[in-house]
């Protein structure tokens, strides 16, 4: 390797550890506030529980297999939130009419309010962050962070199991 390609992966690797390091602050910047609020109303929902309602938003009823798969998880994982989500009242278990030895999973109206909950407190508290940039500097993060996100989902998916 010359010394020109090491200093471009060392770069790289060091971009690569200042991205994993932001994508994880984010994370707690922006759902921990949301959640807090959101425990007030549905003690036991938890942060993982959140993308597996948006799914099932987005595309309506599904099997648990297919809703495993959608969000790259093993379906034992999907499973125990699936049950504990039920538990609270925030999806419902039905037949498939398709296939009656099937199950599929939909939210329901209190998962739906869960949900826009959540949302609303993070879009509330992203409105007041990005209140104080200008317009270039929006429109120029979502482009950014879309041609990031494209770019990862170009690449192969391996079978994730958490």
């Amino acid at each position: 390797m010359t010394s020109s390609a090491g200093n471009v992966a060392d770069h790289i690797s060091e971009l690569a550890d200042r991205l994993e390091r932001t994508f994880r602050l984010l994370g707690k910047r922006i759902y921990l506030p949301s959640l807090r609020r959101l425990s007030s109303i549905s003690h036991g929902l938890d942060r993982a529980s959140i993308p597996l309602l948006g799914v099932l938003e987005e595309q309506g009823e599904v099997r648990p297999s297919d809703l495993a798969a959608a969000l790259e998880l093993d379906p034992s994982t999907v499973s125990r939130q699936l049950g504990q989500l039920e538990r609270l009242g925030l999806v419902q278990r039905s037949a498939d009419q398709a296939d009656g030895r099937a199950t599929l999973i939909g939210l329901t109206p209190a998962g739906r309010g869960n949900l826009a909950t959540v949302r609303q407190a993070r879009a509330a508290l992203l409105e007041d962050v990005l209140a104080q940039w200008n317009e270039a500097d929006r429109e120029q993060l979502q482009a950014l962070l879309d041609r990031l996100l494209e770019s990862l989902a170009a690449l192969p998916t391996p079978r994730v199991v958490d």
